[in-house]
């Protein structure tokens, strides 16, 4: 019976399996934390580029933009191109930035108009009309990303990205 047991305690079939196994957890653990870092710098960059291209559409849509427009109010995820941009357009136009990965309900944008100029540190100016040319435009862009594979006591992350320019139209 001290034989058989010998036997037993010195065989070595199903060790490759079971360090199969355990390397293979490994490896996929630092996979998928690898693509859901990925994600999450991708869901950042879109915050801060999607605020720079909010605050364009803005600034090249002020008041002194010459096409009249053509319909009081664009249907959601539209734009009206020949209208003066309002925080309706400035949102829409973000919102249909959104590409595959990100969920376009996540994505909160707010456009302001704080009705002065760049230098109000200096020398306050107001603007009247506050979208008129030489004044600013703020333009925030915030996404909850969440984690596919949620690692324990982490629910997502908030990303946010402003932009402030001066009208130029």
């Amino acid at each position: 019976m001290t034989t058989t047991w010998k036997k037993l305690l010195q065989d070595e079939s199903g060790t490759e399996l079971v360090e199969f196994a355990i390397s293979a957890m490994v490896l996929f653990t630092v996979l998928f934390a690898i693509i859901e870092f990925s994600l999450s710098m991708y869901a950042y960059h879109f915050v801060t580029s999607a605020a720079q291209a909010g605050a364009r559409y803005a600034i090249v849509r002020g008041a002194d933009w010459t096409p009249a427009c053509s319909t009081s109010a664009p249907p959601s995820f539209t734009m009206n191109y020949s209208c003066n941009a309002s925080a309706s357009d400035v949102s829409n136009y973000v919102r249909s930035l959104v590409t595959t990965g990100l969920d376009p309900s996540k994505v909160t944008v707010t456009a302001t108009w704080p009705g002065t100029t760049p230098d109000c540190t200096k020398n306050c100016t107001a603007c009247s009309p506050v979208n008129s040319q030489g004044c600013l435009v703020k333009v925030q862009v915030s996404y909850a990303f969440s984690f596919v594979f949620r690692p324990a006591k982490i629910s997502g992350l908030a990303f946010s990205g402003t932009s402030e320019k001066t009208i130029q139209q």
